[in-house]
């Protein structure tokens, strides 16, 4: 994208961007400002994870300007993006990201950032989460606005036991990494969001299961619980705020698998959602796997509460029994 604009002016940079955006809703969001030349959510080459932050270059400096003044601070999914213009091209700001390991479990952005922002501007970073037990990978990467910086940061941090840790950080080029994961051939890899990963959430299991009448499943699912009339599973998905939007329930669960159909429920006196609604999804493990990773999961400064339609009611109905 350097090569296409050199116009500083019309070159965005994005911070902050939800793991699971995909490339079409970046483009549509600052093509709601302005005509634009080129968009890019930087990723990965070898295995297609978003680091987080991409770029937009428009075609006017004045849409470019707008851009910052209106969507710097927007609210998607759990993240607040930035918007800010990006940083003229040259060979200083080529390779400043680091791959960083060996990280204590309990460390978040903010304690790498404290440990590398001494040493020079740090414009993203971002510490990988195992999916399946919310644990830290003890992995993680700093981007920094140059080369320089970043080669400062791998001479006075790299096998140094930082305050707080047990052992030595060992911190290198995460270009380095990526060609030695191209050197050793393909390797299977499920993208680590902060709370979910994008695409169908799948296991060589779930092709094999059976019916099972001891247990009432069918598909791996759970006893008692058959597809609706229209061959899918329905959550129930409350807590999600007052400005929650059918696209917004989409996305937070579109990244486990396959989703029929969303409907958010709306008070239409006061042109607001009630604060839950409902998805259908295809899949019955998809489905389990969207409740075991968000209901009880932190989203914009609510606590969700998600489990299959067909046992909210009969938990309603038990409470409505007990009465």
């Amino acid at each position: 994208m350097e090569d296409q604009n050199d116009d500083s002016s019309t070159n965005l940079i994005i911070n902050y961007l939800p793991q699971n955006l995909t490339d079409e809703e970046f483009r549509s969001l600052f093509l709601s400002v302005g005509p634009i030349a080129s968009s890019k959510i930087v990723r990965d080459k070898a295995t297609n994870y978003s680091y987080g932050f991409g770029f937009v270059v428009y075609e006017r400096a004045q849409d470019a300007q707008r851009a910052i003044e209106t969507l710097s601070g927007l609210q998607l999914q759990n993240k607040r993006i930035k918007v800010a213009l990006a940083r003229p091209g040259g060979d200083q700001i080529k390779g400043a990201n680091l791959y960083v390991r060996n990280l204590p479990v309990q460390w978040k952005e903010t304690e790498l950032n404290k440990l590398f922002d001494p040493y020079g501007k740090i414009i993203q970073s971002r510490v990988l989460i195992d999916l399946a037990t919310g644990v830290s990978k003890r992995v993680g990467f700093v981007l920094y606005d140059t080369r320089d910086e970043a080669e400062n940061a791998i001479k006075c941090l790299s096998g140094k036991t930082p305050d707080g840790c047990t052992e030595p950080i060992m911190i290198k080029f995460a270009d380095d990494n990526t060609k030695k994961m191209k050197q050793q051939g393909p390797v299977q890899y499920v993208p680590i969001p902060n709370f979910a990963a994008p695409g169908p959430m799948r296991t060589q299991m779930n092709r094999f299961q059976r019916f099972n009448p001891m247990a009432g499943n069918f598909n791996g699912q759970g006893p008692g619980m058959a597809p609706n009339q229209q061959g899918g599973y329905t959550l129930f998905v409350y807590n999600i705020g007052f400005q929650a939007t059918d696209r917004t329930l989409w996305q937070l669960i579109s990244p486990f698998g396959t989703v029929q159909k969303v409907n958010v429920m709306l008070d239409h006196e006061k042109n607001q959602c009630k604060g839950y609604g409902f998805v259908t999804m295809t899949n019955y493990q998809e489905a389990q796997n969207a409740i075991n990773c968000l209901n009880g999961h932190f989203y914009q400064g609510r606590v969700l509460q998600v489990s299959f339609k067909n046992q909210s009611q009969q938990q309603q109905q038990q409470v409505t029994l007990g009465n």
